[in-house]
């Protein structure tokens, strides 16, 4: 017996499934490109963008002291922020830059600017673990700029007065 027609038509939903995969996943040009992108298949970046990125890396390679490292860094984090997709690869020498150097506020400042008004909830999340990781007996100019930018979030975007009037009271104590 060839087959019963339980077995033809399992065979049948097969091969609609397999029909349906390919043409699921069928390459396309339009669609490919962000793709290869994330993959850097393609640049990035602009070519002036991508070589004051790299002049900037270079810097903070052959930097001797940590504010120069994290100063250097700020500048990549700037220059990546230009880009049309580079809030990603900015927040992350932004990110490094504060790790460099934890007395430097210019990395708190700049981070903020880039998420305020995109993304507030992945500000308000790296401003807290920033303010977990100071030591705040040492390291009080840190710790109150990153508060500002606290106190600035909650005031504006987030609506939450009462956690910005809270802050403005540990901010005055420091």
């Amino acid at each position: 017996m060839l087959g019963s027609w339980q077995h033809f038509l399992v065979v049948g939903i097969a091969l609609v499934f397999a029909a349906f995969l390919l043409w699921k996943y069928r390459p396309s040009p339009g669609l490919g490109e962000p793709l290869a992108r994330s993959y850097g298949w393609r640049r990035r970046h602009s070519a002036p963008v991508e070589t004051k990125i790299r002049e900037a890396l270079g810097r903070a390679r052959q930097a001797t002291t940590p504010r120069e490292r994290a100063e250097a860094l700020v500048t990549a984090a700037e220059a990546a922020a230009l880009a049309p997709d580079g809030i990603t690869s900015a927040m992350g020498f932004y990110l490094r830059a504060m790790r460099a150097d934890v007395t430097f506020s210019l990395p708190v400042e700049g981070i903020a600017a880039l998420l305020a008004a995109e993304r507030p909830e992945l500000l308000e999340h790296v401003l807290w673990r920033r303010l977990a990781h100071l030591d705040w007996s040492r390291q009080t100019s840190a710790a109150k700029t990153t508060l500002e930018a606290l106190i600035g979030l909650y005031q504006g975007e987030r609506g939450q007065k009462d956690r910005a009037r809270a802050l403005q009271k540990i901010a005055a104590r420091l």
